[in-house]
């Protein structure tokens, strides 16, 4: 929001100061403290004494920067050994100097963004300077990375840019200018990279650099290694492999980061995590360093996205979806603008901003959690599998999730599956093998019925599926290659369930009658094109079909088709006209497919 500010006089501006403060304190006791600040301190006060690898610390500093004050005389005392600085609204580890500031003696200006760095000591960069610039290239190179994140974050994505620190009173160091500060130095643990959040926007909490007012916005500074040897490997098969792309993974994360901070500072941990990972695959998509939590996740599907844990950073999956299929970046920059009208500080409301952001494209936090449950067990990047796909799924180092249970059923042997630790947020699959058709009943023996979901995935040699959904289903295992039960904690407020799964013998289906195969879309062709681009959808049932062409800022360009077709094979093509009867501009657009249970985006490139 712009604003228009008059001089403010010291005296005027240290009672403000001093009121904020107390109401601040005053209603402190109201917050929801997380589970796990304990462990936080613990992460932190090692990762700063060089005895903890972490990969990121920023959740762990956001922890401690809101609740420290909370926190025991103890506990205290021990950060204020590492820097920190208690009884101001945010705590953190800078007042009249920052600590990350020590030993730099060198700053750099490019875009939105102040470089640290030094050339002797303990801190120093390589000293190498092939364009004679008097900037050492590892800073000119870093100064590029971010330069290219900002501009995909910012104008590309449409996010808004960070608060600046630049109005703080010159007894507070803030880098030195109004610009977002970076600080390149030798970081004691093992960690990539760090967001400190420092003070309240505009001692408000309301970012400058938004359309609407906000309360939690926090203003922030970065960390980044001042070498990154032995974080990359040259034969690493999803990770960094060189020193250039672990600049460019950890840029693209913690830029992120800073961006959340400017929406809503109190967000919850996981969300920041899974986003930002996230992000890392949307800017450098090439690189699929995100791949490497994918394992552990899949093997606990069973616990919450939240899983205060590395269990974040696989929860990228869940964005990644959400990308995928309802409505790409806009939808993810949607939740960071929603979070804004679901203030975080007083509980978890992640999935109301979720949910909200997800409006928009006819679906909900439930809704996308349910197909991504099913998404995952499938785990395929055919076509045929539609809103049920993943782009690469083909090259996950995963082959589904963890099984959490194998039946053997045959005709007149009832069995049970039993659990009693389904976290919320999550699911668990079971495997039927069976030759005979099953009744499957779910039944939920800790809270109301809705608050779990089942799905009959049912596989085919064919590069089919079969979906059926609800607590009773009839499965016909006629033709099928794998049967898998998968149950969903599709509630928001609980947090463990305890479940039954009855297995009985079910009925043929009439005919032998079984779900038509998904909707399958083609890429489109030729790609880049010039003067126009054609895709082929094939349709298994009678349905509403819509396809529009949007930019990167998620303009609408053009409508292709907005009617009802019957089942059959179809061929559509856009010829780089906008709606206004005017030919487009040479660039990249997305061709989003729209139909009853599926929405689909294709990358088209315009050139002229």
């Amino acid at each position: 929001m712009d604003k228009t500010t008059t001089p403010e006089t010291n005296q005027a501006k240290t009672m403000r100061n001093i009121s904020f403060l107390v109401v601040f304190l005053s209603c402190i006791s109201l917050a929801k403290v997380p589970a796990n600040l304990d462990q936080s301190v613990e992460i932190v006060i090692q990762a700063f004494s060089g005895n903890k690898q972490v990969r990121c610390l920023t959740p762990y500093l956001k922890d401690i920067a809101l609740y420290g004050n909370q926190l025991t005389e103890e506990q205290k005392s021990r950060l204020r050994n590492i820097g920190f600085q208690f009884g101001q609204p945010i705590v953190h580890r800078a007042m009249n100097d920052r600590p990350e500031s020590e030993g730099l003696d060198q700053t750099h200006d490019n875009g939105y963004f102040r470089f640290h760095y030094t050339t002797s000591g303990t801190h120093a960069v390589a000293g190498a300077d092939a364009d004679g610039n008097n900037v050492p290239d590892y800073i000119d190179q870093m100064a590029d990375v971010f330069v290219h994140v900002a501009a995909v974050q910012l104008d590309s994505f449409g996010y808004a840019e960070p608060p600046s620190d630049g109005w703080l009173p010159v007894t507070n160091d803030n880098g030195g200018s109004g610009l977002y500060d970076i600080y390149v130095r030798n970081i004691a643990s093992n960690t990539f990279g760090y967001a400190q959040s420092e003070y309240f926007a505009n001692n408000t909490g309301n970012n400058e650099h938004t359309t609407v007012t906000e309360v939690n916005a926090l203003t922030s500074l970065m960390a980044m290694r001042n070498n990154y040897t032995g974080f990359y490997s040259p034969n690493n098969q999803y990770g960094a492999t060189s020193e250039l792309e672990a600049i460019q993974l950890t840029a693209a994360h913690e830029y992120q980061h800073a961006i959340q901070f400017g929406y809503d500072g109190y967000e919850k941990a996981w969300l920041f995590e899974a986003t930002a990972t996230e992000m890392e695959e949307q800017i450098y998509d090439g690189i699929n360093d995100c791949h490497t939590w994918l394992p552990s996740w899949f093997a606990e599907p069973h616990k919450s996205l939240d899983h205060h844990s590395e269990h974040w950073y696989g929860s990228f999956i869940f964005p990644q979806y959400i990308f995928e299929h309802f409505g790409g970046y806009l939808t993810l920059r949607r939740i960071w603008q929603n979070s804004v009208l679901n203030d975080s500080y007083y509980g978890d409301f992640s999935h109301l901003a979720i949910s909200l952001a997800l409006s928009d494209e006819g679906s909900s936090f439930s809704d996308a959690i349910n197909k991504m449950v099913v998404a995952n067990r499938i785990l395929s990047s055919s076509t045929n599998a539609g809103v049920y796909s993943y782009e690469e799924a083909d090259i996950f180092p995963v082959n589904g999730p963890a099984t959490y249970q194998t039946i053997t059923y045959n005709s007149g042997t009832d069995q049970s599956v039993t659990s009693t630790n389904l976290n919320r947020f999550a699911s668990q699959y079971t495997r039927v093998n069976t030759s005979d058709p099953v009744l499957v009943n779910l039944t939920n023996n800790s809270g109301l019925a809705e608050d779990l979901n089942m799905h009959a995935i049912i596989s085919y040699s064919n590069n089919s599926w079969t979906v059926y959904s609800g607590n009773s289903i009839n499965v016909d295992p006629t033709g099928s290659s794998t049967i898998y039960l998968a149950v969903v904690s599709q509630d928001t407020s609980a947090d463990n369930w305890d479940y039954q799964i009855d297995i009985t013998d079910g009925e043929l289906a009439v005919d032998n009658e079984a779900m038509p195969d998904l909707i399958s879309i083609s890429n489109n062709y030729p790609n880049p094109f010039n003067p126009s681009t054609s895709f082929d959808i094939q349709i298994p049932f009678k349905q509403q079909i819509r396809i529009k062409v949007m930019s990167v800022t998620g303009k609408r360009i053009a409508e292709i088709a907005n009617q009802t077709l019957p089942a059959g094979n179809w061929t559509f093509r856009w010829d780089g006209m906008s709606n206004s009867g005017k030919p487009a501009p040479s660039g990249q657009y997305f061709i989003v497919i729209e139909g009853d249970n599926f929405q689909r985006w294709l990358k088209a490139t315009l050139l002229k």
